[in-house]
């Protein structure tokens, strides 16, 4: 059940038709893993921990940095040399101390992503390189865990989710794509736009709706433009492909 605070904290979300205190109660039951603490994850776990998603998970191994601050809403200035973790974990806990947030300052391996997903209903990947999106690929794969993935760059972002084997793998989307270790420019409110939109697809994921499921979202902010394509597996995917 919702406490009369919760009643009023939710009223907004609770007046909607589609999702009411079924929703709401989906949400509070809810456990996420949000893997970045950056440009994307600020506005994803603002989101869902103003929504009321019950049990936030955050991982992130950096320190907040000056050149962060154009587009990590998470953290502000006075955070400068704090861990994003600890940064993290004061902002949310203060915007809603009625959820549990779990903060760990860590990057996510191999050896450690199922002390950290154990038990989780989606992966957030807010991540921004490719390595660790594979290792989130690997154990959404192993497990069964479906991943809400974003990413930016310049002006542009993309958005989909992806669950295999009943959508593409991350490995379908980045398979040959390399690194070239440089910074890579961005837009803080192109970050924001999409954060949001991958904050809501979180949503209507945990609610029953899959929204990107086999669809990828494409948006140019150059053109204020966005583009919903259909999205296939890649049948000569290393990883999930038929061969």
């Amino acid at each position: 059940m919702l406490s009369e605070k919760e009643q009023t904290r939710y009223l907004r979300q609770l007046i909607l038709p589609e999702f009411g205190e079924e929703g709401q109660l989906k949400i509070k039951n809810s456990k996420v893993l949000i893997i970045g603490a950056g440009g994307l994850g600020g506005p994803v776990s603002y989101y869902l921990a103003a929504a009321g998603v019950g049990h936030l998970i955050i991982c992130d191994r950096d320190k907040v940095e000056l050149s962060n601050l154009n587009r990590q809403i998470l953290h502000g200035t006075n955070d400068i040399d704090v861990s994003k973790a600890d940064s993290a974990h004061e902002t949310l806990s203060n915007l809603n101390p009625s959820i549990t947030v779990e903060t760990h300052e860590v990057a996510v391996d191999d050896s450690n992503i199922a002390k950290y997903a154990e038990g989780v209903d989606v992966i957030v990947d807010c991540l921004d390189n490719v390595p660790s999106r594979f290792v989130i690929n690997r154990y959404s794969i192993e497990t069964g865990t479906a991943v809400v993935h974003a990413g930016i760059d310049c002006w542009t972002g993309q958005l989909t989710l992806l669950n295999p084997p009943h959508t593409p793998c991350v490995n379908c989307l980045f398979d040959g794509a390399e690194e070239d270790g440089k910074p890579k420019p961005v837009l803080g409110a192109v970050a924001g736009v999409i954060g949001t939109m991958q904050a809501l697809e979180t949503i209507n994921y945990l609610t029953g709706r899959e929204t990107f499921k086999n669809k990828l979202m494409f948006f140019d902010a150059h053109t204020m433009e966005w583009v919903k394509m259909d999205l296939h597996k890649n049948p000569d995917c290393s990883i999930c492909g038929e061969k």
